[in-house]
């Protein structure tokens, strides 16, 4: 009887195959991470379009009680709230803590409320009928034949410099925006 014997034959990875394992586990999370980050930025411009929403509302029950929208920034639409300058950076939405200023006493005015802290600055112009037609950050609106405002969302969100734009206006119910990602 003729014995046999077992050979044990271990095999690991090549080190090609390592190269190649890791270079895939590489690609996926350099994805994973883009789209966190898109998502995150989508995250973001909801708020825009949420409180843009919400001062549209807001300013059409202003109207219908005073047949005309309310100005909160003065006429002037780069005139924002809660701060001047966006970044990257959320800040508190408290018209009722810096009352005493105009563009507070407005938005409290408006009762335009935000759930949190906001990452964009926001203004609305508003005006009477008067014909004309309204040019605002190069978007043309029809002639003003009937009270009109324009509400902006101006933000930040990399804090790349280069600024993400809204807006909404009494004209119609779209959301327009410029660089939204940024």
């Amino acid at each position: 009887m003729e014995r046999q014997t077992a050979t044990r034959v271990s095999r690991g990875f090549t080190l090609v195959e390592l190269m190649i394992t890791v270079a895939i586990i590489g690609v996926l999370a350099l994805l994973a991470v883009v789209g966190y980050a898109r998502w995150t930025r989508s995250a973001k411009t909801a708020e825009a379009t949420a409180m843009l929403g919400a001062m549209k509302s807001a300013e059409e029950t202003y109207r219908a009680e005073t047949l005309r929208y309310l100005d909160v920034s003065g006429g002037a639409i780069d005139t924002y709230y809660p701060t001047s300058a966006p970044n990257d950076q959320r800040v508190v939405w408290d018209p009722a803590g810096c009352a005493g200023t105009a563009i507070c006493d407005r938005f409290r005015q408006l009762n335009v409320q935000a759930e949190s802290q906001v990452y964009y600055r926001y203004s609305i112009i508003a005006g009477a009928a008067d014909g004309s037609i309204k040019t605002v950050d190069g978007k043309t609106f029809p002639a003003a034949n009937d009270p009109w405002f324009i509400a902006k969302a101006r933000g930040d969100l990399n804090a790349n410099g280069t600024f993400g734009y809204f807006w909404t206006s009494s004209w119609d119910s779209i959301v327009w925006s410029k660089n939204a990602d940024e």
